[in-house]
């Protein structure tokens, strides 16, 4: 499908999980379609069987909420618009990999 997401991406993932910021997420599904999620709430990144995934929470219709996982390398980019330092904005389009040694 796409490649992972590079460590500068996972780290500024991290860092929102921690400080709770909520993030406009776009994330390619695996049926290719796209997606976007507004001002989710992310509270986890879990590695299972191999597959990397950010645990998040938004709301429905109905404003009930919801618990989702995203596949990490379906992420094309993620942002938080509260402009609070360290400023988070990944795309991947953009991003250089990092090389792990």
């Amino acid at each position: 499908m796409n490649t992972p997401l590079n460590c500068d991406a996972q780290d500024m993932l991290e860092a929102a999980i921690v400080q709770r910021r909520r993030l406009n997420i776009t994330h390619q599904e695996i049926a290719g379609e796209l997606a976007t999620y507004k001002k989710v709430l992310p509270i986890d990144i879990t590695t299972s069987n191999g597959e990397e995934k950010l645990t998040i929470l938004t709301t429905d219709n109905q404003g009930g909420i919801l618990k989702l996982a995203l596949l990490t390398n379906g992420i094309l980019s993620f942002e938080a618009k509260d402009f609070k330092d360290p400023r988070i904005h990944y795309n991947k389009r953009t991003a250089a990999s990092c090389d792990l040694k």
